[in-house]
């Protein structure tokens, strides 16, 4: 297993590097492993919430925790529906071969966990009030870096119309002030927990200089230099 695993996993990621600056994210391409990678900085960029933002359009949000790409990412998305919103969550990571694979489903390894839950209204607020306490209507600071192997937190939102973007790099005064973990973990129905923030990259460690690595800065509201091979 661990030879099938060493022989597929780069197959994916080079897969996923390939197409990730090509592919625009349509809703559902977060459920098959493929399709999610080559739409990832689509959906990272909140294309689709961008574009579909207009005067009367459903309230839509969307936060993603990055921490290390190989190790766990953790996306939220919720629409508003009635006096509630729609929850999905879904966390992946480095592939999972600790449970049998079914024939039927030959990418499980790589789906990660996806789970799907109402929210109340009161549930809501405090999302809402998570992001607005973590600084998430104000400018988002152009020129600020994102990588692959370190930690960040996006969020994007149609709100009344109005498209909002954000980031937040650790390690900064910013990051410390995001307060989202908290409220995520109480509505966070996947069981796994939260891999917290430290110090990564070193470029004179072999096992650092052969991951996947991208950056990306923050320009206007969304990203620019959509992916950078190493």
């Amino acid at each position: 297993m661990n030879k099938l695993r060493k022989s597929v996993a780069p197959l994916v990621a080079v897969a996923a590097l390939i197409g990730l600056s090509a592919c625009t994210y349509r809703a559902g391409d977060d459920d098959s492993p493929i399709q999610r990678s080559f739409s990832w900085f689509s959906y990272l960029n909140a294309d689709d919430l961008r574009a579909n933002c207009t005067k009367g359009a459903p309230d839509r949000y969307r936060v993603v925790y990055n921490a290390v790409w190989r190790e766990q990412v953790r996306t939220y998305d919720w629409t508003a529906v009635g006096d509630g919103a729609d929850l999905k969550t879904q966390v992946t990571g480095d592939a999972d071969f600790s449970r049998p694979i079914p024939l039927t489903d030959l990418l499980s390894p790589w789906r990660g966990k996806i789970v799907r839950r109402r929210l109340s209204r009161r549930g809501v607020g405090h999302l809402r009030r998570a992001l607005q306490d973590s600084g998430f209507h104000k400018p988002v600071p152009q020129g600020t870096r994102v990588q692959s192997w370190g930690f960040f937190w996006v969020a994007a939102a149609c709100e009344g119309g109005r498209f909002r973007f954000n980031v937040w790099a650790y390690p900064s005064r910013r990051f410390q002030r995001v307060t989202l973990a908290r409220t995520l973990k109480r509505l966070d129905r996947t069981k796994i927990p939260f891999n917290k923030p430290r110090e990564t990259w070193r470029p004179d460690r072999q096992e650092d200089r052969d991951i996947d690595r991208y950056q990306l800065v923050v320009q206007g509201d969304g990203f620019a230099g959509k992916f950078r091979l190493f």
